[in-house]
């Protein structure tokens, strides 16, 4: 009898000293390396219980989002270090320099995780993306897909007749909505109205009013889909991915396969020379239409594999524009001055009869990019990641093997105080957890200078400047959107605000309780940022004249 009972003891003194003694010497090991100044050094794995199981455990309890920013608060003057999911190692990046030099390093391509994980694309097309098999004729295809349908219509005057489609389509639903001139209207619930009106209008500017009628469902299973994989992490395994994110997902592309089979079937469905107009309702407009036609003429790229880019298209445009409209929206509303400002300089460009919103020109308003900015920085949690293919060397002391999927946290970096006042003593005048529309205007001292890079001006007094900056807010400073462009979001961004602030006016129902919905911003890492309660707006019609 004795010997089991010493035996289930022996078992249960493990399991409690083995975790303890590991903590205790990974500790030890994680700040000994940290201290040294010896070259060339692989970074610390921070301090964990489990051998072999790492930071698994946390990850999947806690959720990776609310796990790294645990990490982060109690490690984070100790970085770069690693973070292990079992084998896999995830480094943490959080100096302004070391992130620079992350973000110039080539990249073995986070993204295309993304695609294979998150959005299933057959093994086939990563092949190409990959470049695993591929003639050089069909890579210089490839790019051309990836690339040309881009630059041609999301640039120029050609991004002006897309926004054009939208800003038509948003005013029509907005003014069906029987919201009346003198009469407020009181809407309960402003995240999912705003989410429903703006993915909805978004969708059919890029895919067509036909998509509605092929896939009824589709604005739900999308925001069903973006919610399960909001938590995903580049260089996490498979398995990590919610088996709900993968239902929803087949679910869309299937949807998105019966919209392809009706309306881009054949090799010659796309209507896109000069003569054809921007948007059709049944093919979309033309950067769909063109970037479809150029996928499925690639080797590689079956219907499941064109549905997939659709899918990823669908997904960047609604998940970097809505978040930014609704923060900006309401926090602009908690300053009615400011709001009734900035909608007498949209009025300005507002269209007379026959004639269409100016939109160049309120998108270059210094205040337009200075909110956009701003909400960037606040209330938008991004996960950056990157994986060098060579080995990366950052900081004087660090080496990074290649193929390590490095991390860097959006709202980590905003909200570096030292960081921000070194860079720009101005910017940190108010405090960095606050929201301040105004953090990225500059005096106009000069309009000559203007045109240098990251400033843009108009008529009064302010200049927008994101110099020196863009290291610390990384999702405004780098290119935002991989398919959509450099533009697309800033556009429609402040076409959306054109159409909400010109056309209505619009009143927060209790500012004085608004703090209590925004949540706190530094208990997760990443992930979309949602007000923790209903926010109640007031709206009615402007008069025709817009007064």
């Amino acid at each position: 009898m004795g010997y089991p009972n010493q035996q289930a003891l022996l078992i249960i003194s493990t399991f409690i000293i083995v975790p303890f003694l590991t903590y205790y010497i990974t500790t030890i090991l994680f700040h000994r390396n940290a201290r040294s100044r010896a070259r060339g050094k692989t970074p610390s794995t921070a301090p964990y219980y489990v051998p072999g199981i790492f930071h698994a455990f946390g990850l999947a309890n806690t959720g990776p989002q609310k796990y790294f920013a645990q990490l982060i608060k109690e490690y984070g003057n100790f970085a770069p270090f690693y973070v292990k999911a079992g084998p896999q190692g995830l480094l943490i990046v959080r100096e302004p320099i070391q992130v620079t030099e992350v973000l110039a390093a080539s990249n073995a391509g986070a993204y295309i995780q993304a695609l294979d994980k998150l959005f299933g694309l057959p093994p086939s097309a990563l092949d190409l993306y990959n470049g695993n098999g591929v003639s050089d004729t069909v890579k210089v295809a490839f790019e051309k897909a990836l690339v040309k349908p881009t630059q041609r219509h999301l640039t120029g005057t050609a991004l002006v007749d897309n926004m054009e489609t939208y800003i038509s389509v948003l005013s029509a639903n907005m003014n069906n909505k029987m919201f009346q001139v003198g009469t407020w209207t009181q809407i309960e619930d402003t995240w999912s109205f705003l989410q429903q009106v703006i993915t909805r209008c978004t969708l059919e500017s890029l895919f067509g009013t036909d998509l509605f009628k092929q896939y009824p469902g589709v604005v739900r299973d999308y925001w069903e889909f973006a919610d399960a994989t909001e938590g995903f992490v580049p260089g996490l395994p498979r398995y990590w991915v919610p088996s709900a994110a993968s239902q929803v997902r087949d679910r869309l592309l299937e949807g998105l396969e019966r919209w392809l089979k009706v309306n881009h079937s054949g090799s010659e469905f796309a209507r896109i020379v000069d003569e054809d107009p921007t948007w059709d309702e049944r093919k979309g407009s033309k950067l769909i239409q063109e970037r479809d036609a150029l996928f499925a003429g690639l080797k590689g790229i079956d219907l499941r594999g064109r549905a997939v880019e659709l899918l990823s298209i669908m997904h960047e445009a609604n998940s970097n524009t809505f978040p930014r409209v609704f923060w900006t929206l309401v926090e602009l509303l908690r300053t009615p001055q400011l709001a009734k400002d900035l909608a007498t300089r949209i009025d300005r460009y507002r269209p007379s009869q026959g004639a269409a919103y100016n939109i160049s020109a309120i998108t270059d308003l210094p205040l337009i990019d200075s909110l956009l900015a701003e909400t960037t920085r606040l209330r938008v949690a991004s996960i950056v990641a990157h994986i060098p293919s060579q080995s990366l060397k950052i900081g004087d002391h660090w080496l990074v093997p290649r193929n390590t999927p490095i991390l860097m946290f959006s709202h980590d970096l905003a909200l570096d105080t030292k960081a921000w006042e070194k860079a720009r003593p101005s910017s940190v005048e108010k405090p960095l957890e606050d929201y301040w529309a105004e953090r990225f205007i500059l005096p106009n001292r000069s309009g000559s200078k203007a045109n240098q890079r990251g400033q843009r001006n108009d008529a009064s007094a302010s200049l927008f400047s994101m110099e020196d900056l863009e290291p610390l807010n990384i999702t405004m400073g780098r290119s935002q959107s991989l398919l959509l462009g450099k533009y697309y979001v800033r556009t429609l961004h402040a076409a959306t605000l054109a159409i909400l602030l010109s056309e209505f006016e619009l009143q927060l129902c209790d500012p004085d309780l608004f703090d209590a919905v925004v949540p706190p911003v530094r208990e997760t890492a990443f992930g979309m940022v949602k007000p923790l309660e209903k926010v109640a707006i007031r709206i009615r019609k402007h008069t025709k004249s817009g007064k």
